[in-house]
């Protein structure tokens, strides 16, 4: 993917990228924090044992996820986590580092995902805070809310798989 906004790839992970991706699963509950008064050691620690929960889980859960880290010209800036099952294409985990949102990065993602859907003719699923600032991503690429689970919106995009005219 080349464009204005520089080289994206995606890269296999390593153990070594732990700590990244610890930073990048806090930076992502950055905005849930803005009104706490938690000590900076006591959200950290509070952080590092809710993503050790998340990875543990999504191992569980998803044992056949692909798991990438996301760069940009060989910076890491993010992850995407995608289960490509028979029924669906599910988004498991989709963040970027907030330098590098609202460059139209993560739509470019999100699009080359949904075109990948559509060629196989299933629907795109995934979960999402029902306050993060993710959800307006997905509602423009018109996701619509499928079930409620927790504080999560359960969302599906369908490819149209109607005839086309010619």
């Amino acid at each position: 993917m080349l464009d204005r906004r520089g080289q994206v790839s995606f890269r296999v992970i390593h153990d070594a990228d732990r700590p990244f991706l610890e930073h990048v699963y806090a930076s992502a509950r950055e905005w849930e924090f803005q009104l706490t008064s938690w000590e900076p050691d006591a959200k950290a620690d509070f952080l590092r044992r809710q993503f050790e929960a998340q990875d543990l889980h999504y191992q569980r859960v998803f044992p056949n996820v692909i798991r990438r880290i996301i760069a940009l010209d060989g910076v890491d800036i993010g992850r995407l986590y995608v289960d490509r099952q028979d029924d669906c294409l599910r988004i498991v985990e989709f963040t970027l580092l907030p330098a590098y949102k609202g460059r139209g990065i993560g739509t470019d993602i999100l699009r080359s995902l949904l075109n990948e859907a559509h060629g196989g003719k299933v629907p795109v699923r995934l979960m999402v805070e029902k306050n993060s600032p993710a959800l307006r991503l997905y509602l423009r690429h018109d996701f619509v809310q499928t079930g409620e689970q927790g504080h999560h919106l359960m969302m599906e995009w369908r490819p149209n798989t109607g005839p086309r005219e010619i």
